[in-house]
């Protein structure tokens, strides 16, 4: 399979135009990592964008720390790094190759070259990425729903430190989180007053 056709395959370049798959599939190359490499270290400085041909790689937070954590496993037609195509942050996790891998590994500077001759491909990886950016809200708020503190009694969401902000007005009513066996302090108040008075 040619590169083209290999990025045609890959959710971030689905509506990208056949001309600009073509002018990006130039700027790529392959490269084999084996099981156990690193291919990005956390707080390091890299600007390039990966997609996994073969084999399956985890994203590791805190690698080779007492608080080592697999975030998840990436296999085939997946990707990581797009961030990388827009800002000069630091990694913010680890990307060790669980298997023997090849990815296809595509540099930011080379990109940025060719959007600025080219803004019509900027248009497309914005829209992307803004789709992108969405659907890792949305599974943020999905994963982060089990373990909001809210209020058991009047069901209010912990903001910060004695401030507690009605829950429905935070995030709305669609996540489902479990309620939590905690009370803000109003609510705290009422209970233990309730509680001496029946004593």
């Amino acid at each position: 399979m040619n590169k083209a056709d290999l990025l045609s395959e890959v959710s971030i370049f689905y509506n990208m135009k056949k001309r600009d798959l073509r002018r990006v599939a130039k700027l790529t190359k392959f490269q084999t990592f084996r099981s156990g490499d690193v291919i990005v270290r956390e707080g390091a400085s890299d600007q390039r964008f990966f997609i996994i041909v073969s084999g399956e790689a985890e994203v590791i937070k805190g690698l080779g720390s007492a608080n080592e954590w697999c975030l998840r496993t990436l296999g085939p037609r997946t990707y990581f790094g797009e961030m990388a195509l827009i800002d000069d942050l630091v990694r913010t996790s680890s990307i060790v190759a669980k298997t023997e891998i090849q990815v296809l590994i595509l540099d930011q500077w080379n990109l940025r070259e060719q959007i600025a001759k080219n803004p019509s491909m900027a248009i497309e990886m914005l829209q992307m990425l803004g789709r992108r950016i969405r659907d890792i809200e949305k599974k943020t708020m999905e994963m982060l729903g089990v373990f909001l503190p809210i209020c058991a009694s009047c069901k209010k969401k912990f903001e910060e430190i004695s401030s507690w902000t009605v829950f429905e007005k935070s995030i709305g009513n669609n996540m489902g989180p479990e309620i939590q066996g905690i009370f803000c302090q109003e609510c705290e108040k009422t209970l233990f007053a309730k509680l001496l008075k029946n004593r």
